[in-house]
């Protein structure tokens, strides 16, 4: 009952002394990166749930001095990111969904690593995981520090375990938490004192980041932490996985009703008998409908509706008047919603349900646009067939 009260009301700090713990669950490795190394910070390796294939990669750690030292404290290398990248292509291609987990204090920021292209290496990860078309969760099991973290964890839905640490740089979150573990910060206080009270304002810890929805879930761990029973632990980890899975799936139907639906209204189009026929009329008045919808749904989730609404009801003030300099000033305001609109919305991996709409609207206008050209174009020709006779 103590036990169970103690790892109840952990600290933060607490917490993060558990997130590295060496006998933390861990896991067997395929090697290679087909440019002759392979980092064993980062392991690989092909495997199934429920006889669903999956490509996983992960950061190892090891469990004690000499295993720290082989897998250099799960601190990769250029190597070990590019590596992993291979991998995730290999996935792509076959259809593998991509399970990640995430165990690292930061990438290593030796002189080599940064000669070999370090930064590259971390960057090409993160471009090439936002167009993957399988889905990816990756999950933090220990500690998931800085873009060292981010490389491998660019992902569909992300979980942590209950007493795992995530800090990342604050540019890629709009969240105030940082990109240093609690150590590094209190030395900023030059205090080791301090290391405590760095690790709660830092916000790292599950619990945190799943109240400022940076994560998708918390996986509870058993009394004591993970490695005190690391099959019940994996037995939640699967449960998270599958139930993502799940939803994935649902996702990628959609996805196929909507290309289902743009092949159907392509041949409606394309088999009408004129331009205005009915039936591809009412097609597209629900289409616009729908993008309608999922344009104010988009503005409501982006934090502009109420920005509009002041806007709107500023314009209906102004309307009648005829002082330009007011009027360019709510242009301006207009621009600039309308710009972060945009900006939100060409984001990798946002709203894909309204740029799919979106596309295929402007393909059903591309199409009737190019039929009423073929119509016209006919007619021209048969009137000269016509006048020659």
């Amino acid at each position: 009952m103590a036990l169970k009260d103690l790892y109840t009301h952990l600290t933060p700090i607490q917490r993060l002394t558990i997130a590295r713990h060496p006998n933390r669950p861990t896991w067997v490795e395929l090697r290679g990166d087909h440019a002759g190394y392979n980092d064993p910070a980062i392991v690989t390796c092909i495997g199934s749930i429920d006889g669903k294939s999956f490509m996983f990669v992960g950061h190892q750690k090891g469990r004690n001095t000499k295993e720290n030292i082989e897998h250099n404290f799960a601190m990769p290398t250029p190597q070990g990111y590019r590596k992993a990248l291979r991998m995730m292509k290999y996935a792509d291609h076959h259809g593998f969904p991509i399970i990640t987990f995430i165990d690292t204090p930061g990438a290593f920021t030796d002189l080599k690593s940064e000669e070999l292209g370090q930064g590259e290496a971390i960057a090409q990860n993160l471009i090439t995981m936002f167009g993957l078309k399988v889905p990816i969760i990756s999950v933090v099991t220990g500690e998931g520090g800085s873009g060292g973290a981010l490389a491998i964890g660019c992902a569909n839905k992300l979980f942590m375990l209950e007493n795992s640490a995530f800090y990342v740089a604050s540019h890629l979150f709009l969240i105030n938490f940082s990109v240093i573990g609690p150590e590094a910060c209190a030395a900023i206080w030059k205090s080791a004192q301090a290391v405590p009270k760095a690790a709660e304002k830092l916000r790292k810890t599950a619990q945190e980041l799943y109240r400022f929805q940076i994560v998708d879930g918390v996986i509870p761990e058993p009394l004591g932490g993970a490695h005190a029973d690391p099959v019940w632990t994996f037995q939640q980890i699967k449960f998270a996985i599958t139930q993502a899975m799940e939803l994935s799936d649902l996702n990628a139907a959609k996805a196929g009703d909507l290309e289902a639906e743009l092949e159907d209204l392509k041949k409606k189009i394309l088999d009408a008998a004129g331009p205005s026929d009915p039936i591809t009329s009412k097609k597209l008045e629900k289409l616009k409908e729908d993008v309608d919808q999922e344009i104010s749904n988009a503005f409501i989730s982006m934090g502009l509706q109420e920005k509009l609404e002041s806007l709107q009801l500023e314009l209906s003030k102004a309307s009648d008047s005829s002082d330009n300099q007011t009027l360019n000033l709510l242009k301006d305001k207009v621009d600039r919603i309308m710009l972060e609109f945009y900006h939100n919305l060409t984001r990798p991996g946002a709203y894909l349900g309204l740029k799919q709409k979106l596309e295929m609207l402007n393909m059903a206008h591309r199409l009737i646009e190019l039929k009423e050209k073929g119509e016209k174009l006919k007619k021209r020709l048969i009137r000269k067939f016509l006048q020659k006779k």
